[in-house]
């Protein structure tokens, strides 16, 4: 069963008023609104659900609808969230070891943004969700940027800054995405006694598949 629908780290802001309006009426308001829940369409853009102060409640909100202050710049979705999501099924983390951390983000105009990070959402599911071995999957953590927006980036858009731990920002690293899939499984591990028999060739001890020492 597709999660569709996950519980996120509520957060309080301010919601776009135009969105409330089929983008036709009350440009340049706000509400203030508690975003408690997200939901994944496989294929479209992050949905947000909100709780206004008057007490409605109003589903799949996409990321530019939100802002942290009435004076933040209006933003293009496409900047602020640069993939689709990639299934129906959907969870949604903090990761403590990054909780608060400071981050600069590279959007698709090539400028850095500060920002700071706030909970990761993932995807499972399916072959695009879960990598097949091209690099193509994609995480969306979830950044309160510096200008009063919220983005929803991957981690190639993202250098995190840790005083204790990171060096001061540099130039971006050059490495490379990942394109292998990691497996334990190997023949030769099974064994007649009780006790596993390794019988591992170099190759397999190096990480290599059987079809790649043939």
């Amino acid at each position: 069963m597709p999660t569709l629908n996950t519980n996120i780290p509520r957060f309080y802001c301010y919601l776009r008023k135009e969105f409330l309006y089929d983008g036709q009426l009350h440009g340049g308001e706000f509400v203030k609104v508690c975003v408690f829940g997200a939901s994944s369409i496989q294929g479209r853009a992050l949905g947000f659900h909100a709780l206004t102060e008057d007490g409605a409640t109003f589903w799949r909100l996409p990321i530019h609808a939100l802002c942290q202050r009435a004076d933040a710049p209006a933003m293009p979705l496409d900047r602020l969230q640069i993939w689709d999501c990639m299934s129906y099924e959907v969870s949604a983390i903090v990761f403590e070891r990054l909780f608060e951390a400071r981050v600069r983000v590279r959007l698709p105009e090539g400028e850095w943004y500060p920002g700071g990070y706030m909970f990761t959402l993932d995807w499972h599911g399916n072959e695009d969700a879960q990598d097949a071995g091209d690099g193509g999957h994609k995480c969306a953590h979830i950044i309160a940027l510096d200008n009063g927006n919220y983005a929803a980036l991957p981690n190639n858009c993202i250098q995190w800054y840790d005083p204790c731990f990171v060096t001061p920002f540099k130039d971006k690293p050059d490495y490379r995405t990942n394109t292998r899939i990691w497996k334990v499984e190997r023949e030769g591990v099974t064994t007649e006694g009780y006790y596993y028999d390794f019988r591992f060739s170099a190759a397999d001890r190096n990480g290599k598949t059987n079809d790649e020492t043939a």
